[in-house]
């Protein structure tokens, strides 16, 4: 028997934000750190890029290269400022907690996670044929926007030990993409959004990408110790119901989620 609390597809959260404003959940200082690494690898690579263009004879050095340079060194800084924000953000916690010792620590207390996705009844990607706990989609109409929606799921490890997250308010850290041109057309679907579907309205074509986490992903997630009801969790005495040890946003920093595999 499995877990209630991941065995349907009821959405916990759902929401369509403008891009610029994907990040203002972020405490200040992880913002600027994330800024800090991502613009000096940028601005570093970029002087090693011109003065290859200085140096090497026109007729060898095509300008799609520089291109693909540039492109790579944005690649390289959007991932390398992940990186510290993912580690800034685990700070913020008391450290990495083995799943099997979740149920021993306090309510409420800030601890970070890492196992394996589970799910049985997985939401399904709106542009992309994929089956995850978490989808996102960026796109621009009208402006540049992000939406995305997430359900409750399981984390398991490879020892067998289950805790339960609650998605409601979580967050995906995920490196930017480049977009892709889908017809209009595939964002009057209903299966589409209403807000989505209200701002690509009358669009011949939509720049977008979706990502979807998908069970099995091996991820590390930030979020406060509870826990609740599970007939298959641990009873403390013969009065009380089975309770599960369960992470969810909490009060100064949502469920942050990290893909790591």
């Amino acid at each position: 028997m499995r877990p209630a609390a991941y065995t349907h597809a009821m959405l916990a959260v759902q929401r369509t934000h403008r891009l610029r404003h994907d990040r203002d959940w972020m405490p200040a200082a992880v913002r600027r750190s994330r800024t800090i690494v991502s613009g000096t690898l940028w601005a570093g690579t970029s002087v090693a890029l011109v003065a290859s263009v200085v140096v090497a004879p026109a007729t060898l050095l095509l300008w799609k290269a520089v291109m693909l340079g540039a492109a790579g060194i944005a690649v390289a800084g959007e991932r390398a400022g992940k990186a510290v924000m993912q580690r800034k953000i685990a700070k913020l916690s008391r450290g990495e907690v083995p799943l099997a010792e979740l149920h021993h620590r306090s309510e409420g207390e800030l601890v970070v996670v890492t196992g394996r996705i589970e799910a049985e009844a997985p939401l399904r990607g709106m542009l992309i044929e994929a089956m995850g706990v978490y989808r996102r989609l960026v796109f621009v109409a009208r402006g540049a926007w992000v939406h995305e929606a997430a359900i409750d799921f399981a984390l398991i490890d490879d020892a067998g030990h289950r805790i339960l997250i609650q998605a409601a308010g979580a967050r995906w850290i995920v490196t930017d993409r480049e977009r892709v041109t889908y017809p209009g057309l595939r964002f009057a679907a209903e299966n589409m959004p209403d807000k989505v579907r209200e701002l690509a309205a009358g669009k011949d074509t939509v720049e977008a990408y979706e990502r979807v986490l998908p069970v099995g992903a091996r991820v590390q997630i930030v979020g406060y110790k509870t826990a609740q009801p599970d007939a298959t969790g641990e009873a403390t005495d013969y009065r009380t119901a089975p309770q599960r040890a369960t992470l969810t946003s909490g009060p100064e920093l949502p469920l942050v989620i990290t893909r790591i595999d």
